[in-house]
């Protein structure tokens, strides 16, 4: 009813002439609604174990060529990951938007440190194993992609200070993932983490880097399963194949978004000769 009255008026205000304008203020106002409504369904209907969280909603509200669906999905994994020991890590950072939403929920939990590993350079030279499937940006071919989708460090600096979150939990890894997770300051255990790398090499990089140092009940979000690169579901179905039975396989409701979800789960018990 509400969203028909609403309706009613604009077409009544267009008919005479003026247009109804929105300030950044209000649309920021109005996704932030619409936030808190999606993440409501979610928590009654699909998790309903998820716990609530202030600010959740404009963190939500906030991310950038991610849906508020996969959001509350990746919220979903990220507590169940929470049951078992372990950091948090973010592979492919952007502008941060889903740095502050992983922040915003650990904030109270003051043992648990967030790992953030971006280039800060855009994205790399893309290898033989990604093949466009989604030209996102309309450029053509998979190589003119190279540099594309670079942000700051200070603006992911700026969101986690917007929410207070503690920098003495928080650990920068700055540069190709390649060569940052062979440094000597990396997370020796890992409950969750959010890989959102789109080309095949880095996203295999950090898979086999996870791997040994994720408990079982440690959870893997992959952003862009066949989606944009095919290298994204290359890399995750060889890691699959190379692991075993050592990590389940989920895809989200189709309307979610392009991602899939990994659990590690424990070694069966060997069998007694």
């Amino acid at each position: 009813m509400a969203f028909s009255l609403k309706l009613l008026a604009r077409t009544a205000l267009r008919k005479i002439g003026f247009e109804p304008v929105h300030t950044a203020a209000a649309l920021q106002d109005v996704r932030a609604r619409d936030a808190t409504e999606i993440e409501e369904l979610y928590r009654r209907f699909v998790f309903p174990d998820l716990p609530k969280r202030d600010y959740r909603a404009r963190c939500l509200s906030g991310l950038i060529g991610t849906t508020i669906s996969e959001g509350v999905y990746v919220l979903r994994a990220l507590h169940e990951g929470l049951r078992v020991p372990g950091d948090i890590c973010e592979f492919g950072v952007a502008q941060g938007a889903t740095s502050r939403l992983l922040a915003n929920e650990i904030l109270s939990l003051g043992e648990r440190r967030l790992w953030l590993f971006d280039s800060f350079e855009g994205l790399p030279a893309p290898t033989s194993e990604d093949k466009l499937i989604d030209d996102i940006f309309n450029l053509g071919s998979m190589e003119r992609y190279r540099g594309t989708m670079a942000s700051r460090e200070d603006e992911v600096i700026a969101k986690l200070k917007g929410i207070g979150f503690p920098f003495d939990r928080v650990r920068i890894k700055k540069g190709w993932v390649h060569e940052t997770i062979r440094q000597t300051e990396v997370p020796t255990q890992v409950a969750f983490a959010y890989v959102d790398f789109d080309f095949y090499q880095p996203i295999k990089d950090a898979l086999e880097f996870l791997d040994p140092r994720m408990p079982a009940g440690g959870m893997i979000v992959v952003d862009d399963y066949d989606f944009f690169s095919d290298g994204a579901k290359l890399a995750v179905q060889e890691f699959l194949a190379a692991t075993g039975q050592r990590f389940t396989f989920e895809l989200p409701l189709p309307f979610a978004g392009h991602f899939c979800t990994l659990k590690k789960v424990p070694r069966p018990a060997s069998v007694a000769a």
